[in-house]
């Protein structure tokens, strides 16, 4: 039996193919669209269109893994055996070292911090987001009727995308009045504030919208330092025997792979058909990557920059796809 730790993109990717001999293990009963997290919370689908309904997966949280004897315990005590074992766990957002960040930052990792960031969005006028990439830009493009900082260390948004797309979301953020600060870092959070290295910016609201690692079972076993489990180019465990990985708690030793769901999903089909025998090298690729800012779209095609009705096409095309992968985890 393939034992599949994780039903989110890689999880559910790897199940596909080859469902008749797999199982499926996630904490929640559902699958969980995250590219479209910040859609539903800014108010543009609602939560049937971001969530999918499981029917054959086994809940529980991974409290541990026996890689001797070949088992998984769960939080509820249940131990699951298993032939070769799929680790797709996902990740967790990495609260940046500084004071009051635990205390005072909100998260968007889960489905509950979404729900609790658009309650409290109803609450507040003044909101400071630290991070520019892609979450932290859509969130700051799409909340209305706030007063907006966005706290950027690097001096561009969108760092891993084209120049073309930082400065259109510069352009877009600024046409907003986004109060953007470029190049500042934050030092600390507190209740009603955030110390920069450029001041102290007046806020009701800090919403910590990048750095992510791989979640802290992961970080005990054989990984780097951001908890990421390290595989080889086939995507096989580099310390543990029949073990593979995918998705965004994984990365290879000499390179990092990116964290998104489109090589997620590529990593899990590569990942099941090796288990079946292959010997497939997974090279990591994105293909597009859109933004969505109010009716703007815009982004990254291959090596190309899109903008307007085709960058608006690949961003539904990417949602479609997203719906319809969890299909057979519902049969």
């Amino acid at each position: 039996m393939i034992l599949i730790l994780g039903g989110g993109f890689a999880g559910v990717s790897a199940y596909n193919q080859n469902k008749e001999n797999s199982l499926v293990v996630d904490r929640k009963d559902y699958f969980l669209l995250t590219p479209w997290i910040i859609d539903f919370i800014c108010g543009m689908k609602k939560l049937e269109d971001i969530i999918v309904k499981y029917k054959k997966v086994i809940l529980g949280n991974v409290q541990k893994i026996d890689f001797k004897n070949k088992k998984v315990i769960l939080d509820n005590s249940k131990e699951l055996t298993y032939d070769k074992l799929i680790v797709s766990l996902g990740h967790h957002q990495n609260l940046p070292r500084l004071k009051g960040a635990k205390e005072y930052a909100h998260k968007i990792e889960t489905l509950e911090d979404a729900i609790e960031l658009k309650r409290r969005l109803n609450e507040v006028k003044d909101i400071t987001i630290i991070g520019g990439g892609a979450t932290g830009v859509e969130l700051a493009g799409n909340i209305k009727g706030k007063k907006i900082s966005l706290v950027q260390r690097r001096n561009r948004l969108l760092p891993t995308m084209s120049t073309a797309s930082s400065k259109k979301a510069e352009d877009l953020l600024r046409e907003l009045g986004v109060n953007l600060m470029l190049g500042v870092e934050a030092i600390e959070i507190k209740k009603d504030s955030v110390v920069t290295s450029y001041g102290e910016i007046k806020t009701e609201l800090t919403i910590f919208a990048g750095g992510l690692k791989g979640p802290q079972i992961v970080g005990n076993l054989h990984a780097n330092k951001n908890h990421r489990l390290l595989v080889d180019k086939n995507l096989k465990s580099i310390e543990y025997n029949d073990v593979y990985g995918a998705g965004d708690c994984v990365t290879f030793e000499d390179k990092e792979i990116p964290m998104t769901a489109d090589i997620a999903v590529a990593a899990g089909r590569v990942v099941m058909k090796n288990i079946l025998g292959n010997e497939i090298e997974f090279k990591p690729k994105r293909l597009a990557t859109t933004i969505r800012i109010r009716n703007e779209f815009f982004g990254d095609f291959g090596e190309n920059y899109v903008e307007g009705k085709f960058a608006k096409i690949l961003k539904d095309i990417s949602y479609l796809e997203s719906l319809l992968l969890p299909r057979r985890l519902r049969e």
